[in-house]
């Protein structure tokens, strides 16, 4: 053996055990008590949490929109992923126009994170108007290791629900999952324009111009869709208790519908956007009430949800507060970093959540549902050695200065937390370790990805 892990607590999503870890390589070679360590290398990890290192299923890193780049690219949204205890990521490719092939976006992005990545990942397919009737080039992509679709039903790269219900037909027969940033365009548009008519623009507004309804509508619709042609679908960012219980309503149904919610609409409110810095908090969908944030815990609790993730998507203050309204002011906060501790102490530490149901929504689920399963997410023989040594007493009040976003701020300063991640292990190789980040530029690797 080259490392053992001994006299943790090993976390899996279906049990929590007193344990030692082997790794071997690479890979996780044995867990269970008292194991060996003749020839390795021992490190006393009683009292602390071994966890699966956590999987951030939706980052937008490097990602340009017009000429704006967001503050993190694939380096420093890596690093400070590895700080988090994150140990993979799945971003997105994305075609510049309609005129580009997906293949070809698919490479651009690939040889982008290859150059830069210090943590594993993997990429969803954006599929653009016109796209989603090119099945070789859908092929293609699953071929290439990437087998889900990202699509909108609003913004300028919005498909038509008919072409939403086309593409899941396709992707049923390639076996890829299609997911969906559901927010009703017409309803969308039609308050953004009654707002601006009546001069409320600024950031105080954002919530009020993409109402819960909005969202209500488009999931309904994509449910319906998928429905009809018999394929799963994946909902991301849900931000809203309304929108979760549609989702909940059709699992019960037996429908595999899937849904995603983020740390923000678990822990923050509306309320932030009327405040000094409103701007720093914008996102899309919005940030929601406390209502809302009580009922996405209870859906997450109940299964409902499957996966908690980040929609990490991070812009500097001075670029933010170059927006001179809510519609104009670039949307996205940093959070990846952030991940894992918040939801230890605000899910399992307040009671919302058992240990294994949080490494099932941080890793397990995330594996499982875009391919990557069993090599990711999860702590057994064979898996990679993505092991993150977790302290469950250490104390931390976050800040900016303590975190390592390009962004410069965090939406959580200030929140106190206990329990963080004292080490992080990539492939049985130390790239974290008390506050200091260990890894290089290039050491990460593509995860293909297969259903």
């Amino acid at each position: 053996m080259d490392l053992v892990l001994k006299g943790g607590w090993v976390v899996t999503a279906e049990r929590v055990e007193q344990a030692d870890v082997a790794v071997k390589g690479a890979k996780i070679a044995a867990v269970g008590p008292d194991l060996s360590t003749e020839g390795a290398e021992v490190r006393d990890v009683t009292g602390k949490y071994l966890l699966p290192g956590a999987i951030d299923a939706h980052v937008h890193y490097q990602m340009a929109i017009g000429d704006l780049m967001t503050a993190d690219d694939w380096f420093t949204g890596t690093r400070l992923a590895a700080c988090g205890g994150v140990t993979t990521v799945i971003d997105y490719a994305e075609p510049t126009s309609p005129a580009e092939t997906l293949t070809a976006s698919l490479e651009r992005r690939l040889k982008e994170a290859g150059e830069q990545a210090c943590i594993d990942y993997g990429l969803h397919q954006v599929v653009l108007p016109g796209q989603e009737d090119d099945e070789g080039e859908l092929a293609a992509v699953v071929a290439r290791g990437v087998p889900s679709f990202k699509v909108f039903t609003t913004y300028n790269q919005r498909l038509s629900l008919d072409a939403i219900g086309r593409l899941l037909e396709k992707a049923r027969r390639l076996g890829a999952l299609v997911t969906v940033h559901c927010e009703d365009h017409g309803i969308v548009t039609a308050r953004k324009e009654e707002l601006i008519a009546a001069g409320k623009t600024d950031p105080a507004y954002h919530a009020l111009s993409r109402p819960e309804r909005a969202e209500v509508r488009a999931i309904k619709d994509v449910i319906a869709l998928a429905g009809e042609a018999g394929a799963p679908v994946y909902i991301v960012h849900v931000s809203t208790g309304g929108g979760a219980a549609v989702i909940a309503a059709a699992r019960r149904e037996g429908r595999p519908v899937y849904g995603e919610t983020c740390p923000h609409y678990l822990l923050l409110t509306e309320e932030k956007y009327a405040g000094p810095d409103g701007r720093l908090y914008l996102m899309c969908p919005p940030l929601r009430t406390a209502g809302d944030n009580e009922e996405l815990w209870r859906h997450l609790s109940a299964g409902s949800l499957q996966v908690v993730a980040t929609d990490h998507c991070s812009y500097t203050p001075r670029q933010k507060n170059a927006g001179t309204a809510f519609y104009n002011t670039p949307s996205g906060v940093p959070g990846t970093e952030t991940l894992l501790p918040l939801l230890y102490s605000f899910g399992v530490r307040s009671g919302r959540l058992t240990l294994p149901q949080m490494v099932k929504v941080l890793a397990t689920n995330p594996a499982r549902l875009f391919g990557l399963y069993p090599r990711k997410g999860d702590l057994a023989p064979g898996s990679d050695a993505d092991i993150v040594v977790f302290n469950p007493r250490k104390e931390v009040v976050l800040t900016a200065a303590h975190l390592h976003s390009a962004a410069g701020y965090t939406i959580f300063e200030g929140f106190r937390l206990q329990g963080y991640p004292e080490a992080t292990y990539l492939r049985g190789r130390l790239i974290y370790e008390g506050g200091r980040f260990l890894g290089r530029a290039g050491d990460g690797c593509f995860i293909p990805g297969r259903r």
